[in-house]
């Protein structure tokens, strides 16, 4: 009975390390692991191993402690992979540092002609952009001190900052808290600054990615450099956060477009994101509500039902036969009135 109590004893002790392995392979990172704690739990059970053989006493409970022994000793060869991949990231970081300072020097070389007047390249493009995002960077910091911990974050360029999230929530009645951190204007490689504000510090849930309809105007735009800088951030965000993360492919009919979002695809089955096939929004009769509501059967606490799979497409190419020709709705007394956005 004694062995039959130790033994449920150390498995109930060892579910954890199995856990706990999988997320250290999750994350990639060996930032939150301890090496001395596990070679300490490790010495434990060599401990309990060598009196189970000294006393002679060979039977499951010596087989239970073995196994615990494996799945612990897992984890230091884990250790050392995050290890690498965390030195790989950090000079990942410096050689995107030494782009964006060189890109920035190239810049600067540009402000001036031959006659020493302005030239095209040094429009105030980029410090417009700068300026804008630092403004919007005060407001969010605002923001998150009246943030719940736990919520979805919508985190983007010009597709997600143009949406309404505060009308589009009460409209599907989404009780979730959902806060969007997107920044208008905002390409692949500006983005790294604006992580903590955005993301790190909401500690969301979920996040909703969507980059890439800013990059795509350019026509020479380097496709294996935009994903290669889309998996960066994706690491950035898991080795940060706990949170899932959906990426929400551009939303554009170019070719570039096109190509890009079928390489995310790829990307996420890679790196455990979850892709989220949003074709058919810019043919659909409004395109906003169209988006949000595929998006929102993700945002939910709680896996899709019948009646949610039911209410997808309801509002978004619901024909209004009550809206007049001014775009307001008129509704029964007492019924529940449906959000419409006026004609233009």
């Amino acid at each position: 009975m004694a062995e039959l109590l130790e033994s449920t004893m150390l498995i109930c002790f060892g579910l954890s390390w199995p856990m706990n392995l999988a997320k250290n392979i999750k994350a990639k990172s060996a930032r939150n692991m301890s090496l001395q704690f596990i070679l300490l739990i490790i010495t434990g059970y060599v401990a309990g191993i060598s009196a189970k053989i000294y006393n002679h006493r060979f039977n499951y409970v010596l087989v239970v402690y073995l196994l615990n022994l494996i799945v612990v000793s897992a984890n230091v060869i884990v250790y050392f992979i995050n290890c690498r991949y965390d030195r790989q990231a950090k000079e990942a970081n410096a050689d995107l540092s030494r782009q964006i300072s060189g890109h920035a020097q190239n810049n600067s070389m540009n402000t001036s002609g031959a006659s020493g007047e302005t030239t095209l390249a040094s429009a105030p493009v980029q410090p417009s952009i700068h300026k804008q995002g630092e403004d919007e960077m005060e407001t969010y910091r605002e923001l998150n001190s009246i943030t719940e911990a736990g919520g979805v974050v919508l985190f983007g360029s010009n597709t997600f900052a143009a949406l309404p999230v505060g009308e589009l929530t009460q409209a599907f009645r989404i009780t979730e808290p959902i806060y969007n951190r997107s920044i208008k204007d905002i390409r692949i490689d500006q983005i790294e600054s604006y992580l903590k504000v955005c993301l790190y510090d909401l500690n969301p849930r979920k996040i909703f990615v969507n980059m890439g309809d800013v990059d795509v105007l350019d026509e020479n735009v380097n496709i294996e450099n935009f994903i290669s800088k889309y998996e960066w951030l994706l690491y950035m965000i898991h080795t940060k956060t706990q949170a899932s993360i959906y990426i929400v492919p551009i939303v554009s009919n170019s070719p570039a477009a096109f190509k890009i979002n079928q390489r995310l695809k790829t990307l996420a089955a890679q790196t455990g994101c979850k892709y989220i096939d949003v074709s058919g929004v810019l043919e659909a009769k409004r395109p906003t509500l169209r988006l949000f509501e595929m998006l929102k059967v993700h945002m939910r606490n709680h896996p899709i039902n019948f009646a949610d799979a039911m209410e997808v497409g309801t509002l978004s190419n619901r024909e209004r036969k009550d809206v007049p020709n001014d775009g307001q709705t008129s509704a029964a007394p007492g019924l529940k009135r449906d959000v419409v956005y006026a004609k233009h």
